[in-house]
């Protein structure tokens, strides 16, 4: 499994496409699928997303992401990197941001690969 992070617009789902020689129509969308069928494609993208998705549905959005890699554990993973240092009002803002790090840790962990992407350079963090 590989996992890219970065910053919002910043080149991930580009250099996931030329990474990995895949079209767009066979990128997920985390933003817009359907939650079963999130980790049926090769790339999944916009976890953050998702994860919002499945906290609004009652999911555990920790167990069913975790579930689905089990499932594919060839798919690659793009999810913006939130915060950064800065630390939103609202507490349900504050509450999505930290659940969103902790599953990016999960993964992390459990990922062949981690690219961190800024200003379109993938810089290989793990792997």
């Amino acid at each position: 499994m590989i996992l890219i992070i970065g910053g919002s617009s910043q080149g991930k789902t580009q250099f996931a496409k030329t990474l990995l020689k895949v079209e767009e129509d066979k990128i997920t969308d985390g933003g817009s699928c359907v939650l079963e069928e999130a980790f049926t494609g090769p790339v999944l993208n916009k976890l953050q997303v998702l994860i919002q998705r499945l906290k609004e549905a009652d999911f555990d959005a920790g167990k069913f992401i975790l579930e689905g890699i089990k499932k594919n554990p060839e798919i690659t993973i793009i999810c913006d990197e939130l915060g950064l240092g800065v630390v939103p009002v609202e507490q349900k803002d504050r509450e999505r941001q930290e659940l969103i790090g902790r599953i990016q840790c999960q993964i992390a962990q459990k990922a062949d690969k981690v690219y961190r992407v800024h200003c379109s350079i993938p810089v290989l963090i793990k792997g």
